[in-house]
């Protein structure tokens, strides 16, 4: 028997003598330590000296007291090198290495970057035991897929269709299907299974093709087929692939992909009289419905043209119809256009969308309709009538229309909830916004339980390596993992040790809202503060803005590239900061708060001092936002915030709006922006000038 077979039977039959509970995945943990960890983990780990494992800003070692496991972690991360840069026929010299590491929480981890190392045919029972001990488990992410694609490479047919999986990527899919033609398997059963592979809006990969061959062949290959795949390929924009899937229609067929070509060119071009001849109706609409919603969004009243040409013809579905009623009656309103009110009285219809109402409704409201405001919101169905945008806007209206009564009965019932129009429903009736904060009982006996889990100590230890994408990773699988009336507990534990933003993600999970001290902690309440007083900005706005824009993860990054805690753009800091910036100054507290409030302050200097402008900017940038200001006359500030632009905009400003409020009183103070908000209003763009030098917003003289 071989050195390396020897140590895997060994790590197996240790891992297998234990329960394979999910979350005792670290099996070999001793009894004696699982006491010490108990008793230990909840003092030691304090929530200062976690935190700075976390956000280690000075890029130094840290060495927490009475740590239990800082000599098994410098262990840890030597063999961890040795594993990754030593020969692979050295490998096998650290099986007693590995093994002395067998009650370290990160030890699946080794035996990972083990078997990475040394995988081979000779490899297999280890490989398909380590992926059934570990299960779901983060350490086993991608280990799959690398283990197929090894056995692919090398052609081991049996050993791949004994460890292939489902969902595992069409290279891999479509594999394991020539596979078991390969081995005998009728063709009739595998080809079923291409139908998914084909209907693809991109090219798929070479194993595919000879799949696709003996599917045609087999006669799968239908024009219906082929159709709905060009359909698939135009809308992810994927016109590349069109004139070979073109080849493979009869002729009278092939015209259609033609259409499909001409409009993803260019989509005016459905205006063309003859590119519609109207004999496969149904795939000539799909590319007619298709390409007046994309028209109506650039060019409204073509696409009603168009549109009005083709409709009395009675070939479009109710379905088919919203769709186009939807497109251009919000591109109208959005163009603050005369046309949006009739097209949105149309495409207000039974079975249209509900974002059609939301839309019908700001325009009403910009456009000073409180009556029909009341009428849209009171038939609407009970399901939209009942959420809190339309209680407002209804008691808003009723205001307005002089039914003050009725008012004042939705106002104070709204006012009794914690969200931005609970808020403003309190200003209007000068009552004192209800945070309704109910701490979440602490057990803390589970508490202490669920945090010697070997999850939460893997967790534990990779923030303490200051390696958060994995430490967050196995969070997630924690959460994922314990029961409901639990997830609760993870939220109270990580707020105790400082991690904020798991606190907030584990509260959000568990649906316990009303903790509001610990799902809005008072996170670097000593940076904020400095910072904020500095450049003259309210602590609870700029505390808002980071809630919001990142739940306080120093190392958050967003898909375009936005850092840290307040979610810079390294532009925008190197803008503010006069110099360049580094990714590792965004990811530092301090540096990252400094920049995002120097950035605040540049916001309000050049926006009149307006927080909705300002925080709006914050999200969209401040030239979208001076788009968007009133056209001829000013407007109340709730009206122009239901009418920006950009859902992600208006949602951001009035989650902005509620957190500056409850981190007011987080913080002790008794300030309430709200009945500012409900008097104040958003001056038109013609009351608006610029500083020709410094692009300064001033309001023009009266």
């Amino acid at each position: 028997m071989s050195t390396s077979l020897r140590w895997s039977r060994l790590f197996r039959l240790r891992d297998t003598a234990v329960s394979l509970h999910p979350l005792q995945a670290t099996k070999i943990v001793r009894p004696s330590l699982l006491s010490h960890c108990a008793t230990l983990l909840l003092c030691i780990l304090s929530p200062s000296s976690l935190y700075a494992a976390q956000h280690n800003t000075q890029s130094q070692a840290l060495t927490l007291p009475h740590d239990i496991y800082a000599e098994k972690r410098q262990q840890f991360l030597t063999l961890e090198e040795k594993l990754r840069t030593y020969s692979r026929r050295r490998i096998n010299d650290f099986n007693g290495e590995i093994y002395a590491l067998a009650d370290y929480p990160l030890y699946p981890y080794l035996l990972r970057l083990k078997l990475e190392r040394t995988m081979s045919i000779n490899t297999k029972r280890d490989v398909e035991q380590f992926l059934h001990d570990y299960h779901e488990q983060p350490v086993s992410y991608g280990l799959r897929y690398q283990w197929l694609n090894y056995l692919a490479s090398r052609n081991h047919q049996r050993a791949f269709l004994d460890s292939y999986r489902s969902g595992m990527g069409a290279k891999l899919t479509c594999t394991s299907l020539n596979y078991r033609l390969q081995n005998g398997e009728p063709a009739e059963q595998v080809l079923r299974d291409v139908d998914t592979l084909w209907l693809h809006g991109q090219s798929q990969p070479d194993e595919c093709d000879p799949l696709f061959v003996k599917w045609k062949k087999a006669g799968l290959m239908s024009p219906a087929m082929v159709i709905k795949r060009i359909e698939i390929a135009a809308k992810e924009k994927n016109r590349r692939i069109i004139p070979y899937l073109k080849r493979q229609l009869p002729a009278s067929d092939q015209y259609i992909a033609d259409i499909w070509l001409s409009v993803t060119r260019n989509v005016s071009s459905v205006q063309k009289k003859g590119l519609f001849p109207l004999k496969n109706k149904q795939s000539e609409i799909e590319a007619l419905v298709w390409s007046l919603e994309k028209l109506a969004w650039q060019q409204p009243t073509l696409a009603a043209e168009v549109y009005a040409r083709y409709e009395h013809k009675g070939i479009f579905s109710a379905a088919q119809r919203h769709v186009i009623n939807r497109a251009i009656a919000l591109s109208y309103t959005l163009e603050k256009s005369p046309q949006a009110h009739d097209w949105l009285e149309k495409a207000h219809a039974p079975g249209a969308s509900d974002d059609i109402t939301l839309w019908h409704v700001a325009h009403l409201l910009r456009t000073k309709q409180f009556d029909e405001v009341v009428r849209i919101i009171e038939s609407a169905p009970e399901t939209l009538k009942n959420k809190a945008n339309y209680r407002y806007w209804l008691a808003r209206s009723l205001e307005q229309s002089g039914q003050p009564m009725r008012a004042t009965v939705l106002y104070q019932l709204l006012a009794k909830e914690r969200h931005y129009y609970g808020f403003m429903a309190s200003a209007h009736i000068n009552a004192s916004p209800s945070l309704k904060n109910n701490p979440a009982p602490k057990n803390s006996s589970a508490i202490a339980k669920l945090a010697v889990t070997p999850a939460t100590l893997r967790a534990v230890e990779f923030f303490r390596l200051n390696r958060s994408t994995e430490a967050r990773r196995e969070w997630y699988y924690l959460l994922s993992h314990i029961p409901n009336g639990q997830i609760t507990d993870a939220g109270i534990l990580a707020y105790e040790w400082g991690l904020y933003d798991q606190a907030i993600s584990s509260f959000a999970r568990s649906g316990y809202w009303d903790d509001v001290e610990r799902r809005f902690p008072l996170a670097f309440n000593d940076v904020f503060s400095e910072k904020a007083e500095a450049h003259n900005i309210s602590t609870s706005f700029a505390m808002a803005i980071a809630r919001r824009e990142s739940s306080f993860r120093s190392d958050a990054v967003s898909p375009v590239g936005a850092a840290g805690l307040m979610q810079l753009m390294p532009g925008t800091a190197k803008y503010v900061a006069q110099t360049k910036v580094s990714q590792s100054q965004l990811f530092d507290v301090n540096d990252n708060v400094e920049f995002g409030v120097q950035y605040l302050r540049y916001l309000m200097d050049k926006l009149d001092n307006n927080p909705v402008l300002v925080s709006a900017s914050y999200n969209a940038g401040w030239r979208k936002v001076l788009e968007w200001l009133p056209v001829n006359e000013a407007l109340p500030v709730d009206i122009w915030i239901e009418n920006i632009p950009y859902k992600e905009t208006r949602a951001y400003v009035k989650a902005v709006m509620a957190y500056q409020h409850i981190y007011e009183q987080q913080l002790g103070s008794s300030n309430n922006i709200f009945p500012q908000l409900t008097s104040d209003m958003i001056p038109s763009a013609d009351a608006v000038s610029t500083h020709p030098v410094t692009g300064v917003m001033q309001l023009a003289p009266k």
